[in-house]
């Protein structure tokens, strides 16, 4: 298996230019699919390691969603959320869906909180809380968590302020938005936890759909 230097960096490669794009997206779906796993397995090894994970692509997305067309959140009237094995490494972590109302009810709160089991503290600001919002919870091993809310705002303006309020709020956790990734998409770790996040976030009217994975680190 390769080591996680490899994972998270390319090797330079003499391709023609087309080949090489083919090539550099082969690699990057390759490492989105192997990441966890190898960090996963190092921490169970005793390496003492946080459990790094970088989100595959097609598990959540990152793009902010175009405001035309129908609702990409709903199908026949109903909001759509990630079965468990959807989620990002539920190869390694197999995640399961919990009730939040009954297990996680402090989960349930509005953007922009960010951050599982106040990973990243308690949002002190004011926000226009949305109209409704369907929170689904999820955990996986390890103590991993996931959270996936899909929130509707009054206006496009007020779920536009959401976003702005959660870019604001990743910033102070220490999480930013990953360069190179697609816009919405942020990684980083949780200063005073340690924990690692992936947030993503897509956006459609005043429609706002998040989703996070949080590992903490390994012992």
């Amino acid at each position: 298996m390769a080591d996680i230097e490899e994972l998270l960096t390319d090797t330079p490669v003499r391709l023609a230019p087309a080949a090489a794009i083919r090539a550099r997206g082969d690699r990057r779906r390759s490492r989105r699919r192997t990441a966890v796993a190898a960090v996963v397995a190092a921490g169970a090894m005793g390496f003492g390691v946080w459990a790094g994970l970088v989100l595959p692509e097609g598990s959540g997305g990152g793009t902010e969603v175009a405001s035309t067309g129908p609702n990409p959140f709903m199908s026949d009237g109903v909001v759509q959320t990630p079965d468990p094995s959807e989620l990002p490494g539920n190869e390694v972590l197999h995640w399961k869906g919990v009730d939040p109302a009954t297990d996680f009810p402090l989960e349930t709160a509005p953007l922009p909180q960010v951050g599982l089991d106040t990973a990243c503290g308690l949002w002190s600001g004011d926000a226009d809380k949305p109209e409704q919002q369907f929170t689904n919870i999820y955990t996986g091993r390890n103590d991993a968590r996931a959270r996936y809310r899909v929130s509707q705002y009054a206006t496009r303006a007020a779920a536009e302020t959401a976003v702005k309020d959660l870019d604001t709020a990743l910033a102070d956790c220490g999480v930013e938005k990953a360069e190179g990734e697609p816009d919405g998409t942020y990684t980083g770790v949780a200063r005073g936890t340690a924990a690692q996040l992936v947030v993503t976030v897509k956006s459609w009217g005043a429609w706002v759909a998040v989703q996070e994975t949080q590992v903490v680190p390994v012992q």
